[in-house]
């Protein structure tokens, strides 16, 4: 499947923080007109865009608590419905707050490699006795595009990474991508989730690279730009590596930590501590398995 996005002027991207309740314990930050974000205390950061007569928001926060702080965020600030909630993917600090949108009249949607874990976050959550009947999860194989209302905009599955399932929101003409945990802005990518695929991870974000976008909106931390990409691709593609000559030289996973160290083995501006080792661990862990296989052994 290829991305075809015409180019358009650039657009001066704002990030203006908006008033939060105490009890809200979100960062609002205005990204553009119409669209916004939150930084939650603990969890995944929650966006949100007008399209037409309603809301679609980016990922549902981790409970409940900060789903219905979300959801006064949206209302003070685009002041209309929540129609759709996408999932960059099904992890719980994304998604644990999804019954609560759904709730609110949204309609879960995530990739089909999600739907399963979706749905049961969804049906497993305690019903009130007012609440409207739950309905299931929409799910995608490759991408839905909303057409004909005041905002474009565009969901994308590019294949497997940081899970086997993540989606990304793609606005093009503001000029925003929503990543989900693709792409991180001043952290570390986290290659240790159980289904991570770093190799397809390093071939989608050499296609994110491609798209003409001026904001990125992670799955954790502010917003970055188009930087954001280039740098979370250097350090999969340098930790992709070292996974293939570590199982190459045979190092013992004892001496991860001290290979690590070595000049040639080091990340620019990354640190060597217990994150790093992991990722790479989980890496070598992977690209072995995957040799196993594709040897038949």
């Amino acid at each position: 499947m290829k991305i075809r996005i015409v180019a358009f002027a650039l657009l001066l991207t704002v990030f203006l923080p908006l008033a939060a309740s105490a009890q809200s314990k979100l960062n609002v930050h205005k990204v553009a007109e119409g669209v916004w974000m939150a930084e939650p205390e603990q969890g995944a950061n929650i966006g949100w865009f007008l399209i037409s007569d309603g809301v679609v928001v980016v990922d549902g926060g981790n409970d409940a608590a900060i789903a219905r702080a979300a959801l006064e965020q949206i209302a003070a600030t685009a002041g209309k419905p929540v129609r759709y909630l996408v999932l960059t993917h099904a992890h719980g600090d994304h998604a644990g707050g999804i019954p609560v949108f759904a709730a609110a009249g949204a309609q879960i949607i995530c990739h089909e490699n999600s739907a399963a874990a979706a749905a049961y976050l969804l049906q497993s959550a305690p019903v009130a006795a007012d609440a409207r009947p739950r309905q299931g999860v929409l799910a995608i194989s490759e991408r839905l595009v909303f057409f004909g209302a005041s905002r474009r905009a565009a969901i994308y599955y590019l294949g497997p990474g940081h899970t086997q399932g993540d989606l990304i929101v793609l606005l093009p003409e503001d000029k925003i991508l929503f990543s989900g945990d693709l792409v991180v802005n001043g952290r570390l990518p986290y290659l240790q989730s159980a289904d991570a695929d770093p190799r397809g991870w390093e071939h989608i974000l050499s296609r994110l690279g491609a798209l003409d976008v001026a904001t990125i909106v992670p799955g954790h931390g502010p917003a970055g730009t188009r930087q954001s990409v280039v740098d979370t691709l250097a350090y999969v593609r340098k930790v992709n590596a070292l996974a293939t000559d570590f199982i190459r030289t045979r190092v013992p996973d004892d001496l991860y930590e001290m290979k690590l160290r070595e000049p040639d083995n080091r990340v620019q501006n990354v640190t060597v501590g217990p994150q790093h080792i992991a990722n790479v661990r989980s890496a070598v862990k992977i690209e072995r398995a995957r040799l196993e296989k594709s040897s038949g052994t």
